[in-house]
């Protein structure tokens, strides 16, 4: 990926062209793709030129996102490349699904594509799990986990597959999709993120995409051993979640002792010069 200086151009550029967790996955009706938009030579310029100027991008977020949370910060950009993108028009976002008054759900995103001539419900997801292998069997989904332990990627992918695609097959999802004047749509997954690999763990089990964005993760001890091993001592910098999406070693804060007491009680992301990022974990994390 170019380097952008705008901390929001890179968030925007990793977030809609960067390498997903999951390429296809099956589904009760087809398999289901990530989107087919990839990174070129127009979407580029597009990018630089924003780099260059990124106002327009600011007032966006300004006016569309009043949130911090990470999903939602993700969202609303790629809200807005499907807006600003020729070759695509985003015609609703976080459209409910109601039967009567109870709600079944929601589309986060539906758009059509100029190039297909299609209309598309696109499923958004990003996630940061870190791998725990388990010896006694062979690497699974089940085996990543958030960082607060509360969350899982299989259980992540059986919600977006057995609920939030479905929904557009049901009688009240079909009644919205009619409301938008569509008669067939098609769907995609986007699942963004990266996973961070536990030492010797090399995480290549379906559906993961082989080209998934890696990382790892250590204990604090560990950490602090292999630190005071190498002699460098800043060679790491510590990432404030909101700049998850795009963090930059430049830009990110000093490690300090501070930051390790931190990790001891919640998982801390760190990155270095080379751009590879490391999830910081207490002695007993994975226990």
């Amino acid at each position: 990926m170019p380097y952008f200086k705008s901390h929001l151009v890179r968030a925007l550029a990793w977030s809609c062209f960067s390498e997903t967790l999951i390429n296809e996955i099956a589904a009760p009706i087809a398999p289901i793709r990530r989107p087919n938009l990839p990174l070129t030579a127009y979407r580029l310029d597009w990018l630089q030129k924003l780099d260059a100027n990124d106002l327009a991008l600011k007032e966006y977020l300004h006016q569309h996102c009043h949130s911090t949370r990470l999903g939602l910060v993700f969202e609303s950009l790629w809200h807005f490349f499907l807006l600003e993108d020729p070759d695509t028009e985003l015609v609703a976002h976080n459209i409910p699904v109601r039967d009567g008054k109870l709600t079944l759900g929601e589309f986060d995103l539906i758009y059509y594509c100029r190039i297909s001539k299609r209309h598309i419900h696109l499923e958004l997801a990003v996630k940061f799990f870190l791998g725990i292998p388990n010896k006694h069997k062979a690497p699974d989904l089940n085996q990543w986990f958030g960082p607060n332990r509360a969350d899982r990627l299989d259980r992540k992918l059986a919600r977006l597959t057995q609920h939030q695609l479905p929904l557009a097959h049901t009688e009240a999802g079909q009644a919205v999709i009619k409301q938008l004047g569509i008669d067939n749509i098609e769907q995609e997954l986007q699942v963004s993120g990266i996973l961070f690999h536990a030492n010797l763990e090399d995480g290549q089990n379906p559906p993961l995409n082989p080209n998934h964005q890696r990382g790892d993760w250590l204990s604090t001890s560990a950490f602090q051993l292999a630190q005071s091993q190498s002699g460098k001592q800043n060679s790491w910098r510590y990432i404030e979640k909101p700049s998850w999406l795009g963090a930059e070693f430049d830009t990110a804060t000093l490690l300090t002792d501070k930051h390790l007491e931190m990790a001891i009680h919640k998982p801390i992301m760190l990155i270095n010069a080379q751009q590879q990022r490391r999830f910081l974990v207490a002695d007993d994390w994975a226990d």
